[in-house]
């Protein structure tokens, strides 16, 4: 008589198998599906582009303060830099549906369009940050409520925001800076909205 033990074992190790050899079956699927994507947006013909939502960096109601760091003098030379070239926001949307939606041959120009967003975002945020530092907060906060609208997705944009508008005891304008919050497609939007609530509702201002 074969003992159970050994036949739960054998059974064991046939389901084992059978699922590896599901996981394979999907994972080459997978593969596939993203190849022909690829090849497919490869393909694709040139589109206008001459119709996107670019941003308009506006740099006559943006402060820019005399200073004399030059740390800050430098973001605020890259920003007035940055403002010059085309900018658009395609976080979240892949090299491949750029070109499946715009076109193959234009993939260069959307990745540097893409590229001026992000430094765009994060020398906000840094020079945001700088005028803080400096105690300019009404300067500070212009800078970061315009990348709020421009949908950055620096989490350090929201908090010092929220923590501006905390110590100038405007509370009650953090539940809008909430409300931007849940619309980003960020991984980090759930611990994002926490913090913010966390100042909101803080008893001593940040």
């Amino acid at each position: 008589m074969i003992p159970v033990f050994f036949i739960v074992t054998i059974l064991l190790v046939l389901w084992i198998q059978y699922q590896k050899s599901r996981t394979d079956r999907s994972a080459e699927e997978i593969r596939e599906a993203f190849w022909e994507k690829e090849r497919q947006a490869n393909i694709t013909r040139k589109k206008d582009i001459s119709n996107l939502d670019y941003i308009t960096v506006p740099i006559d109601r943006l402060p820019f303060p005399d200073t004399s760091r030059e740390d800050i003098a430098e973001t605020q030379q890259l920003i007035k830099k940055l403002s010059s070239g085309k900018i658009v926001n395609f976080t979240g949307i892949s090299n491949t549906d750029l070109k499946l939606q715009y076109g193959a041959p234009n993939i260069n120009f959307l990745m540097e369009y893409d590229k001026n967003y992000l430094e765009l975002v994060r020398s906000l945020y840094k020079y945001g940050r700088y005028l803080y530092e400096e105690n300019l907060k009404t300067d500070a906060a212009a800078v970061l409520e315009y990348a709020m609208s421009i949908k950055t997705d620096v989490s350090a944009n929201y908090t010092l925001l929220a923590t501006i508008y905390k110590e100038k005891n405007e509370t009650e304008r953090i539940n809008f800076i909430i409300s931007c919050a849940e619309e980003l497609q960020s991984m980090t939007k759930k611990s994002l909205i926490s913090n913010l609530m966390a100042i909101r509702d803080s008893s001593i201002s940040q």
